[in-house]
């Protein structure tokens, strides 16, 4: 009986996930999927101008070159609605990885240019992430690790490659 709960409870969470890709509105500009956000946190990032934002369920546009930012059922708020740099939206500094903390990719890559050599130290280095307030602070509602993990990785990375060129002899 319990066995046969689990399973019914496991179609259920799949179920739901697969409603929601399904039936999850499209970007009306890119037309990509985005993800959902909490309206508390297209509050916090919406210009005061563009205010009242309504009650509908918001989404937010992970499509980089899209102007988009949030949009819902009843329209959207592009880049220039939103008082928050969305780093995937910009292309120049600063490009924010850590909202609560307020580090920047720039942080991170002169932190490894003082010597961090692994996540541990840029994070010791920089004071990014655990900050707690990213519903409100970040523009996904969510926590920012999912960005900023992968980034510094890929910085790591980059440094030891150009160390291992740099030490290699010229011929």
């Amino acid at each position: 009986m319990i066995e046969a709960s689990r399973k019914c409870l496991s179609f259920s969470k799949f179920h739901l996930i697969a409603v929601w890709i399904v039936t999850s509105p499209s970007c009306p500009i890119c037309k990509k999927q985005g993800l959902p956000v909490d309206r508390a946190t297209v509050i916090c990032h919406a210009k005061e101008s563009v205010w009242p934002i309504g009650e509908v369920p918001y989404y937010i546009c992970e499509n980089s070159s899209c102007k988009v930012v949030y949009y819902s059922t009843k329209g959207y708020l592009t880049k220039a609605e939103v008082k928050t740099r969305v780093t995937f939206k910009e292309n120049d500094p600063p490009r924010p990885l850590c909202y609560c903390k307020q580090v920047t990719e720039e942080d991170v890559i002169g932190a490894i240019g003082k010597g961090a050599n692994t996540v541990e130290q840029v994070i010791e280095a920089t004071g990014i992430g655990g900050g707690g307030l990213c519903k409100f602070t970040n523009p996904y509602g969510r926590c920012c690790s999912r960005h900023y993990l992968p980034f510094i990785k890929r910085a790591l990375e980059s440094r030891k490659g150009q160390k291992s060129v740099q030490s290699e002899p010229s011929v």
